[in-house]
């Protein structure tokens, strides 16, 4: 009689320890991170909790907590192919509530300094050319405004509720704005005044607008925070200088947000 209880008992212990870990799991999100270099993505990597990095086809994945949140970390690779094939996979497999991404960008403007902020509202991609067919210079054929180049956009939600869960250093400048992505490097300042009066924008990267094309394709809410690594007039040993410490500090914000048990 008393093995009989005694077996009950532990039926019943772990029936409730499988139902507890189900709704423990089922009220995580989880939410993709995507950083273009291991720069970017160490820090988070770094303060995971119950991380594990395991290699899912060509991609190197760390999955972990951050909060009350499930994340899905990973490295795309520089460049525009890159990063919407990471994207892509990691929407497929994982499923994401939303995607994050994080990583360092150019100044396109005197008045935006290495360190600051720019949360990409819209995204667009300067180097796609058919112009030849009368179209304007990032138009992307997609039967969408066929005179304005084709945009891309964070999700208002995201921006709207990231910005009242993070406390910016008084410091930090936090621009709303613009973010001009391509397949090449751009460290001539009369190049990047072409491309910010041709798109209106305020920064400039190899990836942002690729993965927000992509997420977007898959009806997935997106959110792009990048930290200013070079000035508008930048050297490339200016970039190299700002690499670390610029990608850390978009790292950092996304930390504090997630570790506060964002939604």
């Amino acid at each position: 009689m008393k093995k009989k209880l005694f077996n009950t008992v532990l039926v019943v212990i772990f029936v409730c320890c499988i139902f507890g870990f189900y709704f423990y799991n089922r009220h995580k999100e989880t939410i993709v991170i995507i950083g273009a270099m291991d720069e970017e993505i160490s820090e988070i990597r770094n303060n995971l909790h119950h991380s594990r990095t395991d290699q899912k086809l060509d991609y190197a994945v760390t999955t972990g907590t951050l909060g009350n949140n499930k994340i899905i970390l990973a490295k795309s690779g520089v460049g525009k192919v890159a990063s919407s094939a990471t994207t892509q996979f990691l929407i497929d497999k994982y499923k994401p509530a939303y995607i994050i991404n994080i990583g360092i960008a150019g100044s396109l403007s005197t008045d935006i300094k290495p360190s600051d902020i720019v949360i990409g509202k819209n995204m667009v991609q300067h180097d796609f050319d058919v112009t030849a067919f009368g179209n304007p210079k990032g138009y992307i054929d997609n039967g969408i405004e066929p005179n304005k180049p084709t945009v891309f956009h964070s999700d208002k939600n995201l921006i709207k509720n990231f910005n009242k869960k993070v406390n910016y250093d008084k410091d930090t400048n936090v621009i709303l704005g613009t973010i001009a992505t391509g397949d090449v490097f751009v460290n001539k300042e009369t190049q990047k005044q072409k491309i910010r009066n041709e798109f209106g924008a305020d920064a400039i990267d190899m990836e942002s607008a690729a993965i927000a094309q992509t997420a977007q394709k898959n009806n997935v809410p997106l959110i792009v925070i990048r930290t200013i690594s070079d000035s508008e007039n930048n050297s490339t040993s200016e970039y190299e200088k700002n690499k670390k410490t610029s990608s850390k500090k978009s790292a950092l914000i996304i930390q504090s947000i997630l570790n506060n048990n964002y939604r």
